[in-house]
């Protein structure tokens, strides 16, 4: 017989008490395979438990593979697959495959993700680049959902998604950007699961392993780890004050023959920099002579606070060559998963089928109430909220820097979007020493090799002022200025 211990005080159930006992003695092998348990009526007496409280600890051993049983008969220890007494004594780390030899290394750092990790204690963060939470419309969003599962679109979660993405929320996207003079149809657009999604569908679809493409230094970190990603040699193009360096460029396209080029004309991330009309056009012809593709960002095109309004690249093209991606990201929800791409109808044709291929298609709830949420009144509400705010620590900030940086130091001076950029020629000691320096004085920074394929000789790092009060803004600059003095 049997003797099990059971502890009818205890929180656990007591069939589960049963399963556990027993297949405890089939793991320590003093239960053999082949060997009878007791019929369920008899061990539920020894037990002083109700008889169906056994079955359904039996039933749970057979559904685990310890037990088999037929009709009628006995239930018996099953010859397991795993040899009795494995299950305890295998380390849980061992494997049969040499993951770190088989497995590629995708390098993504922290900093790299677009939300830094929660500063802590007194930390004044100036890494994270995500949008602010207390500026977050949650009600609205709430009502959206409520829409969605109320009204018609909720049948539409009984099926796959269309795999080119939510007509209404590609018409509301086309409006969208017709507002920014770029004209495209539904047909013309894509939805993504946000912008990295739509780098990593063009980079499937356009690119091989070895080919080159063309990015600017610096770049958007995560547009790195993806070049690493697809096999692809990327040469970069650094940026000046007024964007892409075109002498350079030129002279690259004289030697190479790249895939594609990616540029970030509007708040440039990590610079912050916005280039002015007559580069976008130099740009674009340069790009037409040499009949190559261009991947325009237009992650922040809606966060403009100041200065002339500039129009995408986009919309000034009419030979077929430029791909915007956009995002929704940072506009309210980066949990919202909203891309899309915006291409000749020819190129959307083969990005959904590699859109098909890799993931059937997109999340129909969330691609229904950002439709809600980006075609109604309410968002221009809330961006215009967000524009004051943003002004006011963009102001903030750029009035701490002057009041506290050394002269040496130098920095943008963007006219939107949450990020500046800081140089800080002359330094003494490594990038991340100084990085280190300035946590330990209470201010997070997002280091500039993030933004680099290769290190600088010079110090560089991004600050943003995506959730940082003016305060908070005005404290962390005095202790920048502490640091780098």
């Amino acid at each position: 017989m049997l003797l099990l211990p059971i502890d009818r005080s205890a929180p656990e159930p007591l069939h589960r008490q049963i399963c556990d006992g027993v297949a405890r003695l089939i793991d320590d092998a003093r239960l053999e395979p082949g060997a009878r348990l007791p019929p369920t009526r008899r061990f539920a007496d020894s037990l002083a438990v109700h008889r169906s409280t056994v079955i359904r600890a039996y039933r749970e051993l057979r559904a685990l593979g310890y037990l088999e049983s037929r009709p009628g008969s006995y239930s018996t220890v099953r010859q397991r697959y795993r040899p009795p007494g494995t299950r305890l004594s295998v380390p849980r780390s061992a494997s049969l495959v040499h993951w770190t030899a088989k497995a590629r290394l995708v390098r993504a750092t922290p900093w790299q993700l677009e939300q830094a990790p929660e500063a802590q204690g007194n930390i004044i963060d100036f890494a994270r680049h995500a949008p602010d939470p207390a500026l977050a419309p949650d009600e609205y969003l709430r009502r959206c959902v409520k829409r969605v599962l109320a009204g018609p679109d909720r049948y539409a979660l009984s099926r796959y998604a269309d795999p080119q993405g939510l007509l209404a929320l590609r018409e509301a996207i086309s409006r969208r950007m017709a507002a920014h003079g770029v004209a495209v149809t539904p047909d013309e657009i894509l939805v993504t699961n946000g912008a990295q999604h739509a780098f990593d569908l063009v980079l499937r679809l356009l690119v091989r392993p070895g080919d080159e493409v063309l990015a600017e230094a610096p770049t958007y970190g995560m547009l790195l780890a993806l070049f690493r990603l697809h096999g692809v040699v990327p040469k970069f193009i650094p940026v000046q004050d007024d964007g892409m360096d075109l002498d350079v460029l030129q002279r690259t396209l004289a030697r190479h023959r790249p895939s594609l080029l990616f540029t970030m004309p509007n708040f440039h991330n990590p610079t912050g920099i916005t280039t002015s009309q007559a580069h976008r056009e130099a740009l674009l012809a340069c790009c037409e002579a040499h009949r190559l593709p261009i991947v325009e960002d237009g992650f922040d095109e809606e966060l403009k606070y100041s200065g002339p309004a500039v129009l995408p690249i986009k919309s000034i093209e009419a030979r077929g060559i430029v791909i915007y991606v956009g995002t929704l990201s940072k506009l309210a929800f980066p949990g919202l998963r909203i891309g899309w791409i915006a291409a000749p109808r020819e190129a959307i044709a083969r990005l959904v089928g590699v859109h098909r291929v890799s993931s059937l298609g997109g999340d129909v709830l969330a691609q229904a109430v950002a439709a809600h949420f980006y075609a109604g009144s309410h968002f221009d509400t809330h961006l215009r909220r967000v524009h004051r705010v943003y002004q006011r620590r963009r102001q903030a900030m750029l009035a701490g820097l002057d009041e506290h940086l050394p002269a040496r130091v130098l920095w943008t001076r963007p006219d939107g979007g949450y990020t500046l950029w800081l140089s800080v020629p002359g330094a003494k000691g490594r990038e991340s020493v100084l990085r280190d320096r300035l946590e330990r004085a209470g201010v997070r920074v997002a280091p500039g090799r993030e933004f680099f394929a290769h290190p600088h000789p010079i110090p560089h790092f991004r600050l943003s002022i995506a959730c940082v009060d003016e305060a908070h803004i005005a404290e962390g600059c005095r202790r920048l200025g502490q640091v780098l003095r």
